[in-house]
């Protein structure tokens, strides 16, 4: 039918030059050609994602900072959740607040490309991110019951190291 097609993976920006056609048969007859057609290929989008801080409270909030081709989509998880994405400006910057439940890490899956063709490349980056437990302490009186002007033994326990604020019927914070 006088066609042929075959799949090419140019790496770079350039042309497909037609050099010659040499027909079948007897005599074989060449037709030197100098025909060529553009080929542009575009460089896959990346990115990368910071956090601020990196390590948080339970219930505290982080904020991600995602940088890379402008007005790319970035495709990330938390912790290997759901995918969620997040659309780059153009100036290649998008950030947002998160508030991870545990200590795990921030992974970028894949960066999308706007325009024709939409060019997608996996990746597979990550930041950790720590999450603390909140400190918790109990308070015991011994003796509980005391008379006036009386003494009582107060003892706090709960998370080592932590400074536990208390008062004494609504008085001042101590």
């Amino acid at each position: 039918a006088g066609t042929a097609t075959i799949a090419v993976s140019p790496t770079t920006t350039g042309t497909i030059n037609i050099v010659s056609v040499t027909s079948s048969g007897t005599p074989s007859c060449i037709n030197p050609q100098t025909s060529s057609i553009p080929i542009t290929v575009l460089p896959l989008p990346t990115a990368s994602v910071t956090a601020n801080p990196t390590t948080i409270c339970q219930n505290g909030t982080t904020t991600l900072t995602f940088t890379g081709t402008p007005n790319a989509t970035v495709t990330y998880n938390i912790n290997g959740g759901a995918n969620q994405t997040i659309t780059l400006n153009a100036a290649g910057t998008a950030t947002i607040a998160v508030s991870p439940t545990t200590t795990g890490t921030i992974n970028i899956v894949s960066v999308t490309s706007s325009g024709t063709p939409s060019c997608i490349n996996p990746q597979t980056s990550s930041i950790p991110i720590t999450v603390l437990p909140l400190p918790t302490a109990s308070v015991t009186a011994n003796p509980s019951t005391i008379c006036q002007n009386g003494t009582t033994t107060l003892t706090f326990t709960g998370t080592p190291n932590a400074t536990v604020t208390y008062n004494i019927n609504g008085g001042t914070n101590q």
